[in-house]
């Protein structure tokens, strides 16, 4: 038997295959690596992989249609028949299937659903107006494998699970009560959350600590960017708001900006965008997938941009000017966070027993550069960082300041769908 995590994003899809052990105590074992790229990227075909562990079968590297015409329902059936096919692999073996869904409201706890016992999935819908680029997409690859694997029962794991802990005084906006009846009640809700949680039990692991005592400061910065405040392993505040669009600047995603910016950059803004399938206003597309390093740099790729500040020969003048303001516009955000969560940890929290800042995702884990200019902002807290360490990119979690430093970074590499495959097990008893 398996248990397959699918991690449906609006650019690309990620998924691990686990087999399940006969005795409770042993390990899931990691049978196949899956992802589907290049999802809506316009002229460039999505790239299908499925790498199997050795000897467990045939590894695929294909390309499909345009990923800017390409059906986004028809994509998990297209990865579940390459996985069958390649590992000759029933699709009855397949039992279970977590769904790494980006809103989640108030639940505190995920949502099962099997063919025939669908009424989570149309809960899902309705929230996908806080979430129309994100929930939207996990809703269609939960159809999609229902119909797949019509015997198999799946689980919604919810982003904001991890955040449930925020208290009031953090989550509450100052709004008068609205003219209309939404479906949750508008607030902060944070998102990540698997990326929180599966970082927090890596530190505690590392540590050789329990969970209840890890105290840091999380910046998980990939194409969506959040920061989160963790305090006795429990999230007290998160940068990210209702949406995912409030806090730091992502690759498309403007951050926390004056609200009002939006009704004087586009007039008509509450207009519907046109997007089909979905309902997006004009105002919802240009702050989520129009603005943020793209606006600024005229590229989402984090990588490019470091190369145009520190080789100005590598582009033009204009290139080089561009990406040296997105650069320092995404570390100023970046610092008003963290340097905000520390304060909030040491309010209760003496420095000696905080773990440190960790940073995850993409860019904090391939961003060198990055990690240093952050983490030196914070010498007058005793933070050294050690570029040798700084400069290496091996280990699931590793220390990137010196030995004696009092205020500690780390990058810890994440593992949301090991995490969504944990909290399965712990739902299903297996």
């Amino acid at each position: 038997m398996y248990l397959l995590a699918v991690n449906c994003g609006s650019s690309s899809i990620k998924g691990k295959l686990y087999a399940i052990p006969p005795a409770k105590s042993d390990p899931l074992e990691t049978v196949a690596d899956l992802g589907v790229s290049n999802i809506s990227s316009k002229g460039e075909k999505v790239k299908i992989k499925v790498t199997w562990s050795e000897g467990k079968g045939k590894n695929v590297n294909e390309e499909g249609e345009d990923g800017g015409s390409v059906e986004y329902a028809s994509l998990v059936p297209l990865l579940l028949d390459k996985l069958s096919k390649s590992g000759s692999l029933g699709k009855d073996d397949i039992k279970y299937v977590t769904h790494r869904v980006v809103h989640g409201g108030t639940h505190k706890q995920g949502i099962r659903i099997s063919k025939g016992h669908e009424e989570g999935l149309a809960e899902m819908d309705k929230l996908s107006e806080f979430a129309p680029l994100h929930n939207h997409h996990a809703v269609l690859a939960a159809k999609s494998c229902l119909d797949a694997l019509p015997h198999h029962t799946s689980l919604l794991l919810f982003d904001t699970l991890f955040h449930q802990t925020i208290p009031p005084e953090t989550y509450t906006y100052a709004l008068p009560p609205g003219e209309s009846h939404p479906s949750m009640p508008l607030r902060k809700y944070g998102f990540h959350g698997l990326s929180y949680a599966s970082i927090v039990a890596s530190m505690s692991e590392h540590l050789g600590k329990p969970e209840s005592e890890i105290n840091i400061v999380v910046a998980h910065l990939g194409s969506g960017a959040s920061a989160a405040c963790i305090r006795g392993g429990k999230s007290i505040d998160t940068s990210m708001g209702l949406t995912p669009l409030e806090g730091l600047i992502g690759g498309t995603r403007s951050g926390t900006i004056d609200p009002t910016v939006i009704f004087h950059h586009t007039p008509d803004c509450a207009e519907d965008a046109g997007l089909e399938g979905m309902k997006v206003t004009k105002a919802e597309l240009v702050l989520n997938k129009q603005s943020g390093l793209q606006a600024l740099a005229g590229t989402t790729n984090f990588g490019t941009i470091i190369s145009r500040v520190t080789d100005p020969s590598s582009c033009s003048s204009d290139e080089h000017e561009s990406a040296t303001l997105a650069y320092n516009v995404y570390l100023d955000r970046l610092l008003n966070y963290v340097s905000q969560y520390l304060f909030k940890l040491l309010s209760t929290v003496p420095l000696d027993s905080i773990d440190g800042v960790v940073f995850s995702g993409g860019i904090g884990e391939k961003g060198a550069q990055l990690r240093h200019d952050a983490l030196d902002k914070f010498k007058w807290l005793g933070a050294e960082v050690d570029d040798q360490r700084n400069g290496h990119s091996q280990g699931q979690v590793r220390e990137i300041t010196r030995d004696g430093s009092k205020l500690r970074g780390w990058v810890v590499e994440t593992d949301e769908e090991g995490w969504s495959a944990k909290l399965a097990r712990e739902d299903f008893g297996f």
